[in-house]
């Protein structure tokens, strides 16, 4: 039997043929982009042979991926801040000329005081030091140093843990959410469908974004007054566009 995808599964053909020539800069063959797609987001007993004949039925849709797939990523190239330029390093003062006996022996001392010092350091760690040498001023100036660079160690040992931004997304279904997740993964995002955002609690977080096309305005009224409100009126490459630009001015 013939089968005849319906309008909700074109849009999310649609979708996904999108999200892949975006993420592709090389240009996709039609048949493979719509068997892709068709892998990605129709079930198995919805799926049709992908034949010449239904590239050729399906080449208006096609073509719209390809140029909005096209259109986001100008956008995004503009929006993203031009490449910082390093600036040329400056030339180095040229040696001073020693032009007494007293600034070579000054030189000399210098030198000689930065080598004794390295060796110093080099014995203390790891010895053991007497209460006797405890006392003499110059053991304590080595113990003061060994302690500064053991603290050092002890502070790089210590694991920094980066707490990353936060965004809630309504509207979604899985394999859109695990698609957002892979393309952003320095956000730490939490997803509520269309369904649970009827009857779940509101959440809180820093930035909250509503997938206007998938959920009914009671869902959008429970949300209105939550700090860092966007909407998205779009699909998934719209919406990835949306978190480059509110992500990309937290950081700026």
């Amino acid at each position: 039997m013939r089968i005849v995808w319906t309008n909700e599964e074109k849009r999310a053909l649609h979708e996904c043929m999108v999200d892949m020539c975006y993420s592709k800069p090389y240009i996709i063959p039609s048949k493979v982009l719509l068997r892709n797609a068709q892998e990605e987001v129709i079930p198995y007993e919805r799926r049709s042979i992908i034949s010449d004949q239904r590239v050729f039925n399906y080449k208006t849709m096609i073509a719209s991926a390809r140029a909005k797939a096209e259109e986001h990523r100008k956008k995004t190239a503009k929006s993203l801040p031009a490449p910082a330029v390093e600036p040329l390093p400056l030339p180095e003062p040229p040696a001073k000329k020693l032009d007494t006996l007293g600034e070579v022996f000054e030189l000399f001392i210098d030198a000689l005081a930065d080598r004794i010092l390295a060796k110093i350091e080099d014995k203390q760690i790891g010895r053991y030091v007497t209460q006797d040498e405890l006392d003499k001023p110059s053991v304590m100036l080595e113990k003061g140093w060994l302690d500064a660079h053991l603290e050092k160690l002890t502070i790089r040992s210590k694991e920094v843990k980066v707490k990353r931004p936060t965004s809630l997304i309504v509207g979604l279904n899985g394999h859109q959410m695990e698609c957002v997740k892979q393309s952003r993964p320095e956000i730490d995002f939490t997803f509520v469908t269309a369904e649970q955002a009827v009857s779940m609690q509101a959440f809180n977080k820093e930035h909250t974004i509503l997938m206007t096309k998938f959920i009914n305005h009671s869902v959008q009224s429970k949300y209105r007054k939550h700090p860092n409100l966007h909407y998205c009126n779009g699909g998934i490459s719209d919406l990835k566009h949306l978190l480059q630009i509110i992500f990309h001015k937290e950081t700026v």
